[in-house]
């Protein structure tokens, strides 16, 4: 795994629900019907929320977790009341974020909102930001066409994704990295006039490609050592990858090794997918490192 370089960041991720209205063909996620509670929801928060001192963000997560709006609210607001620092991230389709959903955002500045696709909505709240998936098979001049209009809709905060755990082929790696090489030439001539971007990649390393670093919290209150839990594959091997329960946030076992995390990992996916994994990721490296 060493130099896969597109995760998130260690933190705390809630998964808010495992519901999702929207099956992207791309998403590698594991869906079912079922929604975090108060109870889970507030003990989360209470016993994990103070290790993330300042700069760890939580990451309310799902499925789609405006399928839950109420719980959305009540992270935010809980977090707020205990002192929470670090921030919060609200990982979104988009396509469930309603005017009062806005509104709401709009009181609380803290809450960056990552949106899976472009959304106009995005102009409307404090901080916005765009998880922006490379699909194999799709030309450059398609990606840089798709970067352009989504910088008209006002995004400057760019998370970059090649699609994970699928088996890429030569010649779409190719065109992958096409599209990386027209992308650092057109965000570096944007930088160079004055226009500010925020690229993500450039700060967030990890140890698997698309899965956090840092505790996750599921709907159950079950506790895991990545949110990798959620891909579609990992179900037979959750175990692995869990630490405990939130009711006992002392007895967690420790983060799981290096080599733990390898292993789950081929239990989980097949070599062809791991591999095809690891090249998309190399082409997004070589993208980070250009525009450094």
């Amino acid at each position: 795994m060493k130099g896969w370089a597109q995760t998130k960041a260690g933190g705390l991720t809630l998964v808010l629900t495992r519901r999702c209205p929207v099956r992207c063909g791309f998403c590698p996620q594991a869906f079912s019907d079922q929604d975090m509670t108060v109870p889970v929801l507030e003990a989360a928060l209470k016993a994990f929320g103070k290790r993330l001192g300042s700069s760890g963000q939580i990451k309310l997560f799902g499925g789609e977790p405006l399928v839950r709006p109420d719980l959305v609210r009540r992270a935010v607001l809980s977090a707020k009341a205990l002192g929470l620092k670090g921030g919060i991230l609200l990982s979104t389709h988009g396509g469930l974020l309603d005017d009062a959903m806005v509104r709401f955002l709009r009181r609380h500045p803290e809450v960056e909102v990552a949106f899976g696709r472009p959304s106009p909505k995005a102009g409307r709240l404090p901080k916005a930001s765009l998880n922006f998936v490379l699909e194999p098979g799709q030309k450059a001049e398609k990606v840089l066409s798709r970067v352009r209009d989504a910088l008209a809709l006002g995004y400057r905060s760019f998370n970059f994704l090649p699609v994970y755990f699928i088996a890429w082929k030569r010649g779409e790696l190719a065109e992958l990295g096409r599209s990386f090489a027209g992308l650092a030439r057109l965000l570096g001539g944007l930088s160079k006039a004055g226009i500010p971007l925020e690229v993500k990649n450039l700060r967030r390393r990890g140890r698997v490609p698309l899965y956090n670093d840092g505790l996750c919290v599921d709907t159950d209150g079950s506790v895991y050592s990545s949110n990798l839990v959620l891909a579609s594959g990992m179900e037979a091997h959750a175990g692995a990858l869990r630490l405990g329960h939130v009711s006992e946030p002392r007895r967690l076992a420790p983060p799981l090794s290096d080599a733990a995390l390898r292993s789950a990992l081929r239990q989980g996916f097949s070599a062809s997918a791991l591999k095809g994994t690891e090249a998309a990721d190399a082409r997004l490296t070589e993208f980070v490192h250009d525009l450094r």
